[in-house]
């Protein structure tokens, strides 16, 4: 299975029904081409072979013509190659010359026929000199070879738009292009922005300019904004700007309906994707001017976009707004205590001249990135998982485009792909056409298939190794609880929860001495359910369907806030300690975060506020959220646990880029359920984690979040709630494998050196 849990999911479903539902019809006619793959394969003829004696010669001369087929498949050259038959995804380590022939079976019916395909050599490009070397266009012209030996340039310069495009789809033939992901999806904002007013006064990489080009291609070239070097810092001034404009006649000078703020305080959303896609920082310099930047890897084509979210929002300290109103809490209609005073709408407007086009140049010509292959990264260590302040994430890693349905690359990977099924929706085979997957710059974090390869090679699970290092006795440790793999509570996102409450139950309800393994903790939200649920698959036997031997998760429910879970929290960890001691392993992952936000800055959250005795609403929701953060972090700080890890809050109600359901048209997406606000609490949680408590670790959970609006939770229906702050798989998996390997690193990192 690849490592954003596709093939995973479905094999373990698989794996309990023992085969796939054969039953499923397949339309020929709405079929591009005939199954490429051995287990294709089988359902093809499962589905349409109607007599015993034809299955069998049929079968073997078919099958193997299809087959043939497929060895020629897996050859295309792509960022990774896909090998059909057992689902997994392979990074090369070179690209290939030349052409390839591949044959498609078109409708099942019609003869083979002939595609050629263009690739390019990148694995001989050097520092000083690369070639592109091309095969017959498309449209039937010939295309001829390039070379440029000139360093003191940029690496392309001499290009036309052409050859870039070349290029760009060549370094990754599935970077994303100009609209291909969503913007603006139709939630109501108002017409009050400043998004017309800002002016780009400055560069860090300017385009080039006539002179440093020849004529012939000057207009080609200069389609892009900047050109970038492979991990420089991009970085560009924006001002905002209210001198006079031209009347609707254009015919006198007029003042503009707005004022730009004067000390700044704009709020934006920035993204460019590509080859990846990457997020930003905004630096306000309390001016009017604002500094955007960000740190491209993958080399190629990118769309920048920024995005005015609120033109002059408030003060986060002054949250909730109508805080202290005790009038206001008695009143039965919530909207009549909101009558007074409003929050401001996110608005989700692009910023004047942007989207902008940039090129970013390879660190060194013939590699992807400064390390060319992942298979080159050693593993991550604790330093690299976890992080020092709420910025050092942003460099870290980046999300990177690994397949489009759109592109001549694309291998399918659905059972049948001429339908669709929630998963594939889920993966964005169905729903967006593209799928990504997280890279750390300098290490590799662990994939699914090093996870269990040591299951059919005899070495072990990952977790049964580690037991095994620590010289633990698993054959006499008691297995606590099973997994059911329902699939309603895979829907739902409570995958685990069966799982989690047995462990605790059997550890509050009588003694568990004899328990010496690792007790993993989660505690948190619904978003925390949706991660334990993830990790649950990564440790559970699919021989038994139950977690390995050795190992208990618990989950303790932060939901409605921590200040309404507190004495729950503390009271179930206590009582765990009282039945196991000190002989168990015991390892913390924690958060909270959302909830915080959304019931103590929430202005139509006030009844909810005023209903618990525990919250003081004549407080700023921040001051509130700092104390009982405080009161948590110092209770996990004393706790006989190995690892305590705080997970960042996820960038929890990104509007601009998300899609899959109905927004309301009457209702504006309020300041208070906004990723700022959630990374204003972050930044207290980083401060006050680093202040109290030197035993507690943090690791990300909003910069791998923020550029994926258009990735979260998708159920039949969509709910708006859920598909705003709960994360998808491609983010889950990196959150179950990424705490998965921190376990390992802090218990028994001998395995991981194996």
């Amino acid at each position: 299975a690849d490592d954003n849990g596709f093939g995973f999911l479905e094999r373990m479903r698989a794996f309990q029904a023992d085969s796939y539902d054969k039953s499923r019809k397949r339309n020929i006619r709405y079929s591009l081409a005939t199954p490429r793959s051995g287990l294709s394969c089988i359902n093809y003829f499962n589905q349409r072979i109607f007599t015993l004696g034809g299955l069998l010669i049929i079968a073997i001369f078919s099958c193997s013509s299809l087959l043939g087929q497929n060895r020629k498949l897996v050859k295309r050259i792509g960022f990774h190659q896909t090998n059909i038959n057992d689902g997994l995804l392979r990074n090369n380590k070179k690209v290939l010359i030349g052409n390839d022939e591949m044959q498609m079976n078109s409708g099942g019916s019609s003869g083979n026929h002939t595609r050629r395909f263009r690739q390019v050599m990148q694995n001989e490009m050097t520092s000083k000199k690369y070639s592109i070397i091309t095969g017959r266009n498309f449209d039937g012209e010939s295309s001829s070879s390039i070379s440029n030996a000139n360093n003191n340039t940029s690496s392309f310069s001499q290009a036309t738009e052409q050859n870039r495009s070349r290029i760009h789809h060549a370094l990754n033939p599935f970077a994303l292009l100009p609209g291909d992901l969503p913007g603006y999806t139709g939630w109501a904002r108002p017409e009050q922005t400043l998004a017309g007013y800002f002016d780009i006064e400055r560069s860090s990489h300017p385009g080039p300019i006539a002179r440093d080009i020849p004529s012939s291609s000057t207009q080609q070239y200069t389609k892009y904004h900047s050109v970038v070097k492979s991990e420089d810092k991009f970085s560009l001034l924006i001002t905002c700007n209210n001198d006079k404009i031209l009347d609707s006649n254009r015919e006198s000078l007029v003042e503009p309906p707005y004022l730009c703020p004067e000390e700044g305080g704009s709020l934006f959303y920035l993204r460019a994707y590509g080859p990846s896609v990457i997020s930003g920082n905004i630096i306000d310099h309390h001016n009017r001017s604002y500094s955007v930047e960000m740190y491209p890897v993958d080399p190629g084509e990118y769309t920048v976009e920024l995005v005015v979210t609120f033109s002059s929002p408030l003060n986060f300290d002054d949250l909730p707004i109508n805080r202290a109103k005790s009038v206001a809490k008695t009143q039965s209609s919530l909207e009549y205590e909101n009558e007074e005073e409003v929050e401001p709408g996110f608005e989700g407007y692009m910023v004047a001249g942007f989207p902008l086009l940039i090129w970013v140049d390879p660190l060194f010509p013939g590699k992807s990135s400064k390390q060319g292959s992942v298979d080159e990264k050693p593993l991550c260590n604790i330093t690299q998982l976890t992080d020092s302040s709420p910025l050092s994430s942003l460099s870290k890693g980046h999300w990177q485009v690994i397949d489009h349905v759109a592109r001549f690359s694309h291998q399918p990977l659905t059972p049948d792909e001429s339908g669709v099924t929630l998963d594939g929706y889920r993966m964005g085979l169905n729903s967006v056409g593209v799928r990504m997957q997280y890279t750390f710059e300098d290490c590799e974090l662990l994939r699914i298939r090093d996870i269990f390869d040591g299951m059919t090679n005899g070495t072990g699970h990952i977790i049964e190794r580690c037991l095994d290092n620590l010289n633990y006795d698993r054959s006499n440790i008691t297995n606590f609880s099973r997994h059911d793999f329902d699939i309603e509570k895979q829907n739902n996102g409570t995958v685990g929860l069966d799982l989690a409450t047995v462990g605790l139950d059997l550890a509050i309800g009588r003694r568990v001495d004899s328990f010496n393994g690792i007790h993993i903790i989660f505690i948190g939200d619904s978003v925390m359910k949706l991660e334990m649920g993830f990790f649950t698959k990564l440790v559970t036997d699919p021989r038994s369907r139950s977690i390995f031997q050795g190992l208990k998760i618990s989950f303790l429910e932060t939901n409605g806030g921590i200040h309404a879970t507190m004495a729950n929290v503390t009271s179930k960890l206590n009582a765990i300690l009282e039945n196991e001691g000190n002989q168990s392993k015991k390892v913390i992952l924690f958060n909270t975060g959302l909830h915080d936000v959304d019931i103590l800055c929430s202005s139509i959250r006030s009844r909810s506020r005023g209903s618990k005795e525990e919250i003081n609403d004549t407080k700023a929701c921040v001051d509130l959220y700092r104390e009982a953060l405080e009161d948590l972090t110092r209770v996990i700080d004393a706790y006989p646990a190995q690892i305590k890890i705080f997970r960042s809050t996820t960038a929890g109600w990104q509007k601009y880029g998300n899609y899959g359901f109905s927004w309301p048209a009457t209702s504006i997406q309020p300041l208070s359920r906004s990723p700022h606000v959630v990374h204003y609490f972050n930044e207290i949680a980083y401060s006050t984690i680093q202040k109290c408590c030197s035993t507690i670790s943090i690791a990300d959970g909003y910069w791998i979040t923020l550029p994926r609006p258009d990735h979260t939770q998708t159920s039949d229906t969509n709910q708006i709630g859920k598909h705003l702050v709960h994360p998808g798989y491609e983010i889950l998996s990196v959150f179950a494998r990424r705490w998965l390997m921190t376990i390992i690193c802090g218990l028994c990192s001998g395995v991981l050196a194996e």
